[in-house]
């Protein structure tokens, strides 16, 4: 993808914009000249960062202030999204707790089914008939991770929403095709942002690659319209092929949950 085109209009809406991969995205975004629509529930955060889009990009923004686990969220988008004819929509948003699925609380299931899946899936739905209604081309990113491609112990529910970004995008990938709107998803692997680091991983010789937020971004971008799952950094490339295509899966499983006690196991 370059610049703003007709593909995908002048306008972005980035769900999670405010830190970490959504920040990653606004910025590639802002640089390849779209004006962007932030979302996030943190208002001082978002405003601080539209600001400085608008200083160092000189693009538009606008501000959504709004928790994507709200029942209402997908709503309050898509009306900003018909208000700015926005026609590229990136969901970064996700919520994620390193610990064992009994420990989590019923809010924290709860959590996970309205952000992950839920309004990703209400949103996505209506943005692409509205295009379709339209007439209009556009563009669709989710942000899953490799967790979703093999489920890790300790990440139980999130990997389990992040398999619904994947195979949705597989099966909506010809659906929308045919009228003119991409869709693709990014299975990022580990990322530095504040949810990793404050989830304290451990580390001994075998420190996982940790890419920046914009290295991820601008894979995903580039990628849209030409990969339905794409895969930022070569060397968790690799390591995905041969996990899943050179060994069993069963012995995949093990060593990937293997590699997560080692870093989380001491909880």
């Amino acid at each position: 993808m370059g610049s703003s085109d007709e593909r995908y209009g002048n306008w972005a809406l980035v769900a999670g914009a405010a830190e970490g991969l959504g920040e990653g995205f606004c910025t590639i975004l802002a640089k390849r000249g779209f004006n962007i629509i932030l979302v996030d529930r943190n208002l001082e955060a978002m405003h601080e960062f539209a600001n400085k889009i608008i200083r160092d990009y000189h693009v538009q923004t606008m501000e959504l202030h709004l928790d994507l686990a709200a029942p209402e969220a997908a709503d309050q988008c898509l009306k900003t999204i018909v208000t700015a004819d926005c026609r590229l929509m990136v969901y970064v948003a996700a919520w994620s707790r390193v610990c064992r699925f009994t420990e989590l609380a019923d809010h924290e299931l709860d959590g996970f089914l309205s952000v992950n899946t839920r309004t990703l899936l209400h949103l996505v739905h209506g943005f692409s008939t509205r295009l379709i209604s339209t007439g209009k081309t556009g563009g669709i990113i989710l942000v899953s991770s490799l967790a979703g491609l093999i489920g890790p112990q300790y990440v139980a529910t999130y990997a389990a929403t992040k398999s619904f970004s994947i195979r949705l995008t597989e099966a909506l990938h010809n659906e929308l095709r045919d009228h003119g709107i991409e869709i693709s998803v990014c299975c990022a692997g580990t990322v530095s942002t504040p949810t990793y680091w404050k989830s304290k991983p451990s580390f001994d010789q075998m420190k996982p690659p940790v890419m920046q937020p914009e290295e991820v971004a601008d894979y995903a971008i580039t990628k849209l319209g030409h990969k339905i799952i794409s895969i930022p950094g070569l060397t968790n490339r690799l390591q995905y092929f041969f996990l899943m295509k050179m060994i069993p899966r069963r012995l995949a499983n093990r060593l990937v949950n293997n590699a997560m006690k080692k870093m989380y196991g001491k909880m």
